[in-house]
């Protein structure tokens, strides 16, 4: 069912390829270059800001001309830059027993080949699949995901997706949204040598109103657990004037859970901020940003997806696959909220993801790829 040495090549030759998030041109011409040797019709796509056309995302479509269901299969084609600290080239696969070691090896140059290794089988076993295989290589996700949103306002659908993220061993259905929220705390400005009785020092507020943030209540959700604070970062003041600091910046990371909006969020903050005696003097907006932020989802595990999954790495591995609801947030998130396409996240994995000498297990890339092809077989009947 499955050509390791071709599998094998695949995900070489795409660690060789350079995809620093916004340099990704090359490794998205050499998918496309596959995709058109299977007889597919890639298209290429160009987020707003991409003059140069140096980071476009990979879109195809595998139709088997028969009735049946439209399955995405979809990864990132962009990596983090290079760490300091490489023991090899990172732009030269390097195999030590099981692992190989290379920018992208696990995050997610694995999951990109066994996503091209199970469009091939099929385009050459038509008979063996109904419905669609929507084929999805974005750029942008380790920055602000652009290139799958560029996908959805060009109409990108599905009825179930598979993320094929470098997680092996544990399958996520759900994972929490996040918001970046900006705080301004006002104070009064007076000369230094005539405080504390004259003048307020926004610092000195804005220390007192992130600590009480950190300590807001949160949503428990069942699956996801709860939400959370996490004030990133307090300025203000002036080191070279005898000036009481008239304002205090902090920005907020806040992850949420179904049930926290962002005006669930500012509500609490500014009810927190007159408690401290603070109204009138604390403005608070969520970080502008002109993609949507990621909202949280959490998807049953009695789905026919998560089910065939689970099934399926069990066949194919001899072990139990966990089944978990992610802290943070990634292009799964989009997938299931703005275009409501249930959504599992699993794919081959590996170790020292974003740092040196990181690495993918061979073994992961070749299951992953039959996984995949067994469960768009079931997925099919």
């Amino acid at each position: 069912m499955i050509n390791e040495n071709l599998i094998k090549e695949y995900w070489y030759d795409m660690i060789k390829i350079r995809s620093i998030t916004g340099e990704e041109a090359k490794l998205a011409e050499y998918v496309a270059d596959k995709l058109k040797g299977f007889g597919l019709e890639p298209k290429m796509s160009y987020y707003e800001g991409d003059e140069e056309k140096q980071s476009p995302s990979v879109y195809a479509v595998l139709d088997s001309g028969k009735p049946g269901p439209k399955l995405m299969l979809i990864g990132h084609i962009d990596t983090v830059k290079v760490a300091n600290g490489w023991n090899t080239d990172p732009f030269t696969p390097t195999e030590d027993g099981d692992r190989t070691y290379g920018l992208g090896a696990m995050d997610m140059k694995g999951g990109l080949a066994a996503i091209l290794a199970t469009t091939k089988y099929y385009s050459e076993n038509k008979d063996k699949f109904t419905g669609e295989l929507v084929l999805a290589f974005v750029s942008d996700e380790e920055n602000l995901s652009k290139g799958t949103y560029q996908l959805v306002n060009e109409g990108l659908s599905a009825d179930m997706a598979i993320m094929a993220e470098c997680r092996f061993d544990n399958m996520a259905i759900g994972f929490r949204g996040r918001y970046s929220i900006e705080v301004t705390v006002s104070g009064k400005a007076a000369h230094a040598s005539h405080y504390p009785n004259v003048g307020e020092n926004a610092l000195i507020s804005g220390s007192k109103l992130a600590i009480a943030i950190e300590e807001l209540p949160t949503i428990i959700h069942p699956t996801l657990g709860g939400g959370t604070w996490v004030v990133r970062s307090i300025e203000g003041g002036v080191k070279n004037a005898l000036i009481v600091p008239e304002k205090c910046e902090l920005f907020i990371d806040r992850y949420t859970v179904p049930g926290e909006t962002y005006e669930v969020c500012e509500k609490q903050i500014l009810e927190a901020a007159e408690k401290l005696g603070l109204a009138g003097k604390v403005d608070v907006r969520l970080k502008p940003r002109k993609s949507a932020y990621m909202e949280p989802f959490a998807l049953e595990e009695s789905h026919v997806l998560v089910q065939t999954v689970k099934e399926t790495f069990k066949e194919v591995t001899g072990n139990e696959i966990r089944i978990e609801f992610d802290k943070s947030v990634c292009d799964s998130n989009i997938l299931a909220n703005s275009l409501d396409i249930p959504t599992v996240t699993f794919g081959p994995s590996g170790g020292n993801m974003h740092g040196a000498n990181e690495y993918g297990h061979i073994h992961q890339v070749l299951a992953a790829t039959e996984i995949y092809i067994k469960t768009v077989s079931k997925l099919s009947k």
